[in-house]
């Protein structure tokens, strides 16, 4: 798994924050347009690994619960089992503390999701302009 303090230094580092599309000519629309592509390829792959990891965590929070439900199955002979109350609260930690480590991939995945959303939009706007000034 990648640390969320990864993530966004790689959306830091596309220097998306910022960036200024105001093309003058239609050979700077279609550089601009190829510059948010490459941005939006890169984007998409960043999300993709962010779901990878809430994936494995999910996975490994879900592999933790099942092992308290399962605990009270491997009691010997004698033993006491322990009481429901002490399992659901296990369990209620886990839970929030799967929350708290997933949050901040989800923020980061939120901003990416924005991002492509406003590439998408500029996108069409250069699309719009190249074909509105190739035709003079």
């Amino acid at each position: 798994m990648i640390s969320p303090k990864v993530y966004q230094q790689q959306i830091q580092d596309l220097g998306i924050e910022g960036l200024v599309v105001s093309p003058g000519n239609i050979e700077e629309a279609l550089n601009l347009l190829d510059a948010l592509e490459e941005i939006e390829k890169i984007l998409e792959r960043i999300r993709h690994n962010i779901r990878i990891d809430i994936r494995a965590i999910r996975i490994d929070y879900m592999e933790k619960i099942k092992d308290i439900k399962d605990s009270s199955k491997v009691m010997g002979l004698y033993s006491k089992q322990r009481p429901m109350k002490d399992k659901i609260n296990d369990k209620r930690k886990l839970i929030d503390e799967r929350d708290l480590k997933i949050a901040p991939y989800e923020s980061i995945e939120y901003t990416v999701d924005e991002y492509l959303r406003q590439i998408k939009s500029i996108k069409n706007y250069l699309k719009n302009y190249s074909r509105k000034y190739s035709d003079e």
